[in-house]
């Protein structure tokens, strides 16, 4: 019960993301305890590469400039992907596939939502002042949410028999796609047509229908750029932002200011490319070099995951993020249409690592690394069923049920 529940909560305020992922997480360690199959845990894909990422991280606390609060923090955030390989190795997939259906039924309400308030027929109220009245990074994590609510959407109707059972599952993801369109941001439009890509490659089709299905992504893309302004307006606002950027800290456009982040940042890389400045140092550093009183001082990210790791821990670390990363996509892709549903959310996380802190930032990594944490037990191979509930008729194994991607097993 508690899984759809964090399902839901993805687009929740901070607090309840983090309540649902530190119960979740614990009843996974409960689990593989009680079982005794923490051996099962280092077999993971990508455990290793994983753990090597985290001790170079933690090694690189010894020569950091930060304060131990402040490096006491990143350590917290940089494990929460262990957090992440727990979940994926005790979840049943039938409690996954679950899962997933619930955060498309969320996105569907959050989609809606978002076309009232576009349409101006939506109230004020406290209930979803996270999702469609959210400003800042919590607005950008909804318009990525959305993205894969929509991909996970159309995975779910490509692997269910029958139109009557498809046809739901399209609903949503039209519903989805649609309130993606009239919000504005920009990150969840360029996510989504890349995601549906992936899915059809990731489907198990002969390679003319696969490339069928790629055409028809990019026509839909093409009519959903004709078809919506606001989509739009906004990458024309940002194509603007760049052709007038000028190398000063005094820029004010979003995308202005991200070049400006990502020139700085490139420079603390190169000062100390192999060992980095230290866990935590990104921000003390940042402040030695920007003007203060400007726009630009008030990040305390370079909004992008690579980097921001490589000036903490040197460039050795960033390529063990990306390794970790590919490999889980890996893994993902041999998994066949199991793992569409994994190998969209860990693109996902790749792609929004470019732009933004997807693991410094807990709004970003919670509710991402939980849904690439449920997808990713549905790859795994069968296994004892878990016990209580899962062991009297939901069964860990795909031999006992339904498509995994599908909506037929219930």
């Amino acid at each position: 019960m508690l899984l759809p529940v964090a399902a839901w909560a993805t687009y929740a305020p901070l607090g309840l993301k983090y309540l649902t992922w530190l119960l979740v997480v614990a009843m996974a360690a409960a689990s593989l305890h009680q079982q005794r199959r923490w051996s099962s845990l280092w077999q993971q894909p990508g455990t290793q590469v994983l753990l090597a990422f985290l001790a170079l991280m933690t090694l690189s606390a010894l020569w950091s400039r930060a304060t131990g609060p402040r490096i006491g923090t990143h350590l917290w955030m940089y494990s929460l992907p262990l957090g992440a390989a727990l979940l994926a190795c005790a979840c049943p997939p039938a409690a996954a596939r679950r899962a997933l259906q619930h955060f498309v039924a969320a996105s569907a309400c959050v989609g809606l939502l978002t076309l009232l308030q576009a349409w101006g027929a939506l109230p004020a109220s406290a209930l979803w002042d996270s999702t469609v009245a959210a400003t800042g990074n919590q607005r950008i994590v909804t318009s990525v949410l959305l993205a894969i609510g929509a991909a996970v959407a159309g995975c779910l109707a490509a692997g269910a028999n029958g139109w009557r059972r498809q046809l739901p599952w399209l609903a949503a993801a039209a519903v989805v796609a649609a309130g993606l369109a009239s919000q504005d941001r920009r990150t969840g439009m360029l996510l989504l047509p890349v995601l549906l890509l992936a899915l059809a490659w990731a489907m198990p089709r002969a390679w003319a229908t696969k490339g069928a299905m790629a055409a028809l992504v990019v026509l839909a893309a093409a009519g959903g750029w004709t078809a919506s302004d606001t989509v739009r307006a906004r990458f024309a606002e940002g194509l603007g932002e760049l052709s007038s950027y000028t190398q000063t800290d005094a820029v004010a456009t979003s995308w202005g200011q991200r070049l400006r982040m990502l020139e700085l940042t490139a420079t603390m890389v190169r000062e100390r490319p192999l060992t980095g400045h230290g866990l935590g140092s990104w921000q003390p550093l940042w402040d030695e070099r920007i003007t203060p009183g400007t726009l630009l001082a008030e990040n305390s990210t370079p909004h992008n995951e690579y980097l921001l790791v490589a000036v903490q821990a040197g460039v050795p670390a960033a390529l063990l993020l990306l390794a970790w990363l590919l490999r889980m996509m890996g893994a993902a892709a041999r998994a066949g249409r199991h793992g569409a549903p994994a190998l969209m959310l860990w693109l996902t996380l790749a792609l929004a690592a470019l732009a933004h802190a997807v693991l410094r930032d807990a709004k970003f990594a919670l509710p991402l690394l939980l849904l690439a944490a449920t997808a990713t037990a549905l790859c795994r191979p069968a296994t004892r069923p878990l016990p209580g509930r899962a062991a009297q008729g939901q069964g860990d194994s795909r031999s006992t049920d339904s498509d995994p991607a599908s909506g037929t097993g219930e």
